[in-house]
């Protein structure tokens, strides 16, 4: 590893705090990670808990390992459906990008399994028969020869409400910048406990400092 000249090396764990610290900058300090209960959207009750049913569906369809099924929760009458996945470097736009992704001819051997969980789902009505979702997605995937991985994904979405009840004609999945995908990574390692020692902690911090200044006006007559 090459270091820089008169510094000694450093974990990396530190390394990586220095690195997003520098990068990250001003964004920590305006509150990037600040998170705030979200407001109550007024929409019909009856749509909100159709189209949720529609996402949570979704998952089970991802669940089922036949994932051609969720062709299924796509509207066919939409010219020109559109589809990110996080790991692509380009949008699908249309069918026949849609269809290979969802349906290939000859499905990734790779792949053992991938399980999906969808929740803190939005519903918002913009139109008769449009309707925007927001939620987060929770994903796992078994390669062959490796261990599971997960990671948390947020998703947008647009449906429209059709004869067969609310479809998709929109989808896109939102992953975390590197800088906030490390600062997740750190905070899931602090223990069980933390909040109780935290506030203990505390204290024992303004005991000590408490002391010093004592001890510094003693000294000080």
């Amino acid at each position: 590893m090459k270091m820089f000249p008169c510094i000694r090396p450093r974990p990396l764990r530190w390394l990586l705090v220095v690195v997003v610290m520098m990068a990250a900058g001003p964004s920590i300090a305006g509150g990037h990670k600040r998170v705030v209960p979200p407001p109550t959207i007024d929409v019909d009750p009856v749509i909100e808990a159709d189209v949720r049913a529609v996402i949570h569906d979704t998952a089970a369809r991802w669940n089922s390992q036949d994932f051609a099924t969720l062709l299924e929760l796509w509207d066919p009458k939409e010219p020109y459906p559109t589809y990110l996945a996080e790991e692509q470097s380009q949008w699908f736009i249309g069918w026949e990008r849609l269809r290979a992704y969802l349906d290939p001819s000859r499905p990734n051997p790779a792949v053992e399994a991938i399980r999906e969980e969808m929740s803190n789902i939005h519903v918002k009505q913009i139109a008769p028969d449009l309707a925007i979702a927001v939620w987060d997605l929770h994903f796992e995937m078994k390669i062959i020869g490796a261990n599971p991985i997960g990671e948390n994904v947020r998703v947008s979405a647009v449906l429209r409400n059709t004869d067969e009840g609310w479809r998709y004609i929109h989808w896109a999945e939102s992953p975390k910048t590197t800088m906030v995908y490390i600062e997740d990574l750190f905070e899931r390692d602090v223990a069980p406990g933390w909040d109780e020692y935290f506030e203990g902690a505390k204290q024992r911090k303004k005991e000590v400092w408490r002391r010093k200044r004592e001890a510094q006006q003693e000294a000080g007559r």
